[in-house]
């Protein structure tokens, strides 16, 4: 087995002892926490590991949003040796029991043990530790009732962090450090987990830093504002492990919504912050009140907001960079492209002076590939493409993971020759910039056997100037499953039901003989979406078409 030099933990407390306590590392609910505290955590939580009888090759279940404490016994995890298995927050309940491995102790926040108790009854749970989302106040949330195997993080660390051995592990490429979830599912409805090692990690840092060349945008003294739950990968390491190597203040808040995210950022002011489009959106639009009333936010502070995850339009990513360059921001929104298993990103669109970018493309813009990593389209024969041709996004890069958890098939899928075969659709174009545009797995089969992507579908309807966002969706067990979901922009000069109709001629033209819509159904305002920020795909393709306005058969 290759030998590494360290743990990911050592490697961090090398880059945060380096700050020497000039800088805060984290934030959180106004109360600051030094880096020679946070260090002292994850040492003390690392001896609490320890007393519970947890051994190197261990594993312990992991279930809590953006909590200090979450983030010391992920780190204390790797410096003893044991992995951390972080499962989805949405996951659901009944599909959480395939994917908490061999934890013997799960440390659970006390706002979502009610969501996993069943599974928190298995007899393979010695123990379940309660951790609270506000430590400091010595209160529960009401009406938890402490159980046999429950113990309070308080109690945990009263009865076993009297441990005086050694704590900290050797590194061992062969023993996964963390197990993540991806976001995308395995076709069942529950995500698939990943297995990452110190040496992917420690390898993403050393692009990161490289990176961070250009433009410097994790600086010393610095601030990062982190909303997402650490099993996102890309926030856990943008958000947090770089900016706290780098000598940078982490702000936390597990408070997960467009309209927290607003208020957090115009309060915090970071340099660094990470959502998907459709916080971004809900950011601007408040913006755009504000500035209506007459008070221009003033965002001059920012130097790395990044979006990630899920994108937004190209027409919405152009408002939001006219509205952020008229408040003083400095750079435009950065665009990305990150996989859990790559540990994190994989191109950027990073500018760290100017607001120049192309609007004109179906998808937005997320840059060129990060280094340390190699980016290639590839068709279904395996031939690579040239720039401008559409194919499969595929990802080579050091920090890939060592492999899915429990799933030989898709390891023999998805990983192939040092490639990650993303599943993903995209282009390059001739500056070596990628745009992507969806998944391959969401198609629909016309009659007469022709594949159709529902994102160029949706991507057609874009266009009209009346639609401000658009999603295709296939319904299951229906005859015709085809639904079209839109946004409408406000203050049409023309009825709803007369932009539904362009739309279906529209489509008309497009789609192959046979296929068309079931209907149409206008949403208001928005998408749905789920606690990461990302549209609610699933929520849609369960929704009828609703009586608006129903194509006609023939």
């Amino acid at each position: 087995m290759e030998q590494i030099s360290e743990t990911l933990w050592k490697f961090m407390e090398k880059g945060i002892l380096a700050d020497e306590n000039r800088h805060d590392a984290l934030v959180y609910f106004g109360r600051r926490t030094s880096r020679s505290t946070l260090i002292e955590k994850v040492h003390l939580w690392g001896r609490v590991l320890k007393g519970m009888g947890l051994k190197e090759g261990d594993e312990l279940l992991l279930y809590g949003p953006a909590l200090p404490e979450v983030l010391y016994i992920m780190l204390a995890a790797d410096m003893t040796g044991v992995t951390a298995n972080l499962p989805s927050l949405m996951v659901k309940a009944d599909a959480l029991d395939s994917m908490v491995g061999r934890s013997r102790v799960a440390f659970v926040f006390d706002g979502l043990e009610r969501k996993i108790r069943e599974t928190l009854r298995r007899p393979q749970f010695e123990r379940v530790v309660i951790l609270e989302a506000l430590p400091f106040s010595g209160l529960l949330r009401p009406g938890l009732r402490l159980r046999s195997r429950y113990i309070s993080a308080k109690a945990a660390i009263r009865q076993f962090g009297q441990y005086d051995g050694p704590t900290e592990a050797d590194a061992d490429a062969g023993r996964p450090a963390f197990i993540f979830c991806t976001s995308g599912t395995s076709g069942k409805g529950v995500p698939n987990q990943i297995g990452m090692s110190d040496k992917a990690m420690i390898a993403m840092f050393r692009n990161a830093l490289a990176f961070n060349q250009t433009g410097a945008p994790f600086r010393e003294g610095a601030r990062s504002y982190c909303p997402l739950p650490p099993f996102v990968c890309t926030g856990f390491f943008v958000l947090m492990l770089a900016p706290l190597y780098c000598g940078m203040t982490v702000y936390l808040d597990p408070r997960v919504s467009p309209r927290q995210f607003t208020k957090n950022v115009l309060d915090f002011r970071p340099q660094i912050t990470l959502a998907t489009g459709a916080f971004w959106v809900h950011f601007i639009e408040h913006a755009d009140r504000l500035i209506e009333r007459g008070k221009r936010p003033d965002l001059s502070f920012f130097r790395f907001p990044v979006m990630g995850g899920e994108g937004c339009t190209p027409k919405a990513l152009k408002h939001i960079n006219e509205v952020m360059e008229a408040c003083g921001s400095p750079v435009a929104l950065t665009s990305g492209y990150g996989l859990s298993e790559t540990f994190s990103v994989c191109t950027v669109d990073y500018e760290p002076e100017g607001f120049d970018k192309d609007y004109s493309r179906q998808a937005v813009c997320v840059g060129r590939p990060f280094p340390g990593v190699t980016v290639g389209i590839f068709d279904e024969n395996d031939n690579e493409l040239g720039c401008g041709k559409c194919g499969e996004i595929r990802v080579k890069t050091s920090s890939l993971t060592e492999g899915y958890i429990n799933n030989p098939e898709l390891n023999q899928a998805r990983l192939k020759g040092g490639w990650l075969h993303t599943q993903d659709i995209g282009e390059l174009d001739a500056s070596g910039k990628l745009f992507v545009y969806g998944r391959m797995a969401q198609y629909i089969v016309a009659p007469g056997g022709e594949k159709v992507y529902l994102f160029d579908i949706a991507g057609r309807l874009r266009k009209d100037a009346a639609v401000k966002d658009a999603l295709a969706c296939q319904l299951s067990a229906q005859d015709n499953p085809l639904v079209i979901h839109v946004v409408l922009e406000e203050n049409i000069p023309e009825t709803e039901e007369e932009v539904l109709r362009r739309l279906d001629r529209i489509l008309a033209g497009y789609l192959p003989a046979g296929l068309r819509p079931a209907g149409y159904r206008i949403e208001h305002g928005h998408f749905r979406i789920n606690i990461v920020g990302k549209i609610d795909r699933n929520y849609y393709s369960h929704i009828p078409p609703g009586r608006m306005y129903i194509t006609k058969k023939g």
